[in-house]
């Protein structure tokens, strides 16, 4: 009996949480490919569940630079449980499947550079799209009062200082973007 007892408690986290985990990945550019430890498993934006035991993901798509992310991890607390009821055999199940880790974040945003594209040109645009889509509540009320220090901040980092010019996009922008802040960014 309590050898079976020791079995049963055995992976205790591969049992309590699994060896898979629901993943979001994103892009600036749609349809570009998604591998985990070269293995595609979908195409951006991706959401889906994928094994725990990853490390590293690739995005590629033609005519743009690959980029490449390291996956982060941590322990499960069922892992420590583990540890006090079910020992090394158990410990190692878990580790063997991953089901000791779960990725944190669970998100992650990848952006690809167009080839030829300045490396200056990229961060540009990468921080315009940031600051857009993290203020994008506030530009919406910057642009209802017809003025404000987000929509200027937001102009001036666009080049476009002169807000009045540059509002009627930036309004067509965010309302062609029906709330969703990733896609205001990629408008803007």
């Amino acid at each position: 009996m309590l050898v079976g007892g020791g079995l049963a408690l055995a992976g205790c986290a591969t049992l309590a949480t699994g060896t898979r985990q629901q993943i979001t990945i994103t892009s600036n550019v749609d349809g570009a490919d998604v591998y985990l430890d070269g293995v595609k498993i979908g195409t951006t934006p991706f959401n889906g569940s994928v094994k725990k035991n990853g490390t590293s993901l690739r995005i590629e798509k033609a005519g743009y630079k690959a980029g490449t992310v390291t996956l982060s991890k941590t322990l499960v607390p069922m892992f420590w449980g583990n540890i006090i009821c079910g020992g090394t055999v158990g410990s190692i199940t878990d580790f063997a499947s991953g089901a000791a880790y779960s990725y944190a974040p669970a998100t992650y945003q990848v952006d690809l550079r167009a080839e030829g594209q300045s490396l200056d040109d990229f961060s540009r645009r990468g921080a315009v799209r940031q600051f857009a889509m993290v203020y994008a509540n506030e530009i919406s009320q910057d642009l209802a009062r017809g003025r404000g220090d987000h929509l200027a901040a937001l102009c001036c980092l666009l080049g476009y200082p002169d807000e009045a010019k540059t509002a009627a996009a930036i309004r067509s922008a965010l309302q062609e973007s029906a709330g969703d802040q990733a896609a205001f960014g990629d408008r803007v």
